[in-house]
């Protein structure tokens, strides 16, 4: 068993047998934490790992008490207003061609920075042009009241 791999976890050595007289092995998980489970516990993948809760995180803007930043639900809602038809504003976004062209969330903060108040939501400057960067920014409600695009009245 030395050596082997099971999920993210490798075999050191064996350690003894536990009061079930199952062999017990020494295991040390991707994360660098190392635990002590059974073969059997191995073999049959209930021991894929050491149990971490460890996540990869960039940019500490998903990892917060409190949920996600401000920054990070615009940069998920905008996208999906592109990108998921099934989201309740698609229509008038994704629906009529606007697209979502920034690759990650860091491109996306990079471009706009913090959010500069409460009052601040992501607004496209151009507002027949797409999410890219040099046509978003940072705008107030009113702001924003002046750069609705015209309706055309039937």
């Amino acid at each position: 068993m030395e050596g082997r791999r099971f999920g993210q976890l490798i075999v050191l050595n064996r350690v003894g047998t536990d009061k079930f007289r199952c062999s017990t092995w020494k295991c040390r998980c991707d994360c660098g934490e190392e635990i002590t489970t059974t073969g059997g516990r191995l073999r049959s993948g209930g021991a894929q790992s050491c149990g971490h809760t460890k996540v990869r995180i960039r940019h500490g803007h998903t990892s917060s008490q409190h949920g996600k930043s401000p920054e990070y639900t615009a940069y998920g809602n905008a996208k999906a207003r592109c990108t998921n038809p099934k989201f309740w504003a698609w229509k008038h976004y994704g629906g009529r061609g606007i697209e979502f062209r920034f690759k990650s969330f860091e491109e996306f903060l990079s471009e706009l920075g913090p959010r500069p108040s409460p009052k601040h939501s992501i607004d496209r400057i151009d507002n027949n042009g797409h999410y890219v960067p040099g046509n978003v920014r940072w705008a107030t409600w009113e702001q924003q009241v002046q750069n609705k695009r015209k309706r055309n009245s039937l």
